[in-house]
């Protein structure tokens, strides 16, 4: 679409406004609907026009820009929307950017419809955040690959239809250097996935997945063999983006912009407690403040880098800003809570700031902990000296010989 055909902001606003009023319920996404649910929003999304805002129009979306997702983030907070930010805001702008033309052209509108949902398969149980250091292996095999090894702490792995998964194609190779990004398909009998039961009970949103000779076609081959960590780099780039409330999956759930509901729980906590009001309303402002300061700072690095004036890692300051917050947030919930926070009986509210202050442990390790976040901010953005490590050019194989040996 040429930049004079290109819908104005305000028009599409004004467009999105009446169809989001229209069609969708008021509330809140986090924690309604399973992913049946997910999928028929997405698909009404899509039949509404509206699927897709940022996606060039030959893979089924709209061609326009950023700033219009941007928009309809504005204007669908408050309402129930499809909560897909993993698939639409994370897999397919990789697919996208390294995906063959045939993956886009066959499974991007799919994604787009609701038809198919996409998961990132990075983590394995021995690896810890040292994601390049992934033991996954795909051996060619005629015209594709055969994929052996495990993945870990996937999310909602048990209804995805494909995943993007890092493998190591070359041990001899120095160890960023032998990985491969391919397209796995999860509904496989190849496939086992099991759910891992997190520490506050209830359904599992995190899967351990086991992949026993999973054929694939060569064209489902992301980038080039020896690619694999310019494509993971890529996908972990939208993911902080999307996570922090930029980029093509701003809007889809799981973004900054969603952290306000429980934000604004928090007053009514503190009026439910009892507590000294002094002492609750300094924490309420505080954690209104963080909150003003982390939209205004999505908003800046958004705009910037649609307009092309921030280029680069701009998405982690964000996202460790959420890691950081998000912890402290659900301390705060916790201190103005009082005994409500943690002890209930029956049908009687309570419980949910303690059940909150468990799941958001995950908040400073998913998509990157903490302390890789400090590492790419200071050596990426302020282009500080890179911390110390292991010997890049040796093989994977010398490697591996070096930590067994201690």
């Amino acid at each position: 679409m040429s930049e004079a055909n290109i819908e104005s902001l305000e028009a599409f606003r004004a467009r999105a406004r009446a169809w989001i009023r229209d069609n969708l319920e008021h509330g809140h996404a986090e924690g309604r609907g399973d992913h049946e649910e997910n999928m028929r929003l997405q698909r009404k999304v899509y039949d509404g026009g509206f699927a897709g805002i940022a996606v060039p129009q030959q893979y089924g979306g709209l061609g326009l820009t950023i700033e219009h997702q941007r928009v309809w983030a504005e204007e669908i907070e408050g309402y129930v929307g499809p909560q897909v930010m993993v698939c639409l805001g994370m897999m397919l702008p990789t697919v996208l950017d390294h995906g063959t033309e045939a993956v886009r052209q066959r499974h991007i509108p799919r994604m787009l419809r609701g038809e198919e949902s996409w998961i990132q398969l990075l983590s394995e149980p021995s690896g810890g955040s040292d994601m390049a250091g992934a033991l996954t292996r795909a051996t060619r095999k005629g015209d594709g690959y055969v994929v052996n090894g495990s993945k870990m702490w996937s999310s909602a792995a048990n209804h995805a239809d494909y995943g993007l998964c890092l493998v190591r194609v070359d041990w001899d190779a120095p160890k960023h250097q032998g990985l491969a990004m391919v397209a796995l398909p999860l509904k496989n009998e190849r496939v086992t996935i099991n759910p891992i039961i997190p520490a506050q009970g209830g359904e599992a949103h995190f899967f351990l997945e086991y992949l026993d000779d999973v054929e694939i076609p060569a064209e489902y081959l992301l980038g080039q063999e020896g690619e694999g960590w310019t494509v993971a780099q890529r996908l972990l780039f939208h993911e902080r983006n999307a996570t922090a409330g930029v980029g093509y999956g701003y809007g889809m759930g799981g973004g900054s912009s969603e952290g306000s509901q429980w934000r604004l729980s928090l007053s009514d906590l503190a009026r439910r407690s009892g507590e000294d009001a002094d002492w609750s309303a300094s924490l309420v402002v505080d954690d209104h403040i963080e909150a003003v300061v982390s939209g205004q700072l999505a908003g800046r690095i958004g705009t910037g880098m649609e307009g092309g004036k921030l280029e680069g890692q701009w998405g982690s300051l964000l996202k460790l800003g959420m890691g950081v917050d998000s912890p402290q947030n659900a301390e705060r919930s916790l201190a103005v809570s009082g005994a409500d926070g943690v002890v209930w009986t029956g049908e009687d509210e309570g419980g949910e700031p303690v059940l909150n202050w468990l799941r958001v442990r995950g908040v400073s390790i998913a998509g990157g902990s903490n302390e890789i976040q400090r590492n790419i901010v200071s050596e990426r953005l302020l282009g500080l000296p890179r911390e110390a490590g292991e010997d890049k050019n040796a093989s994977f194989n010398d490697l591996m010989k070096a930590r067994r040996r201690g």
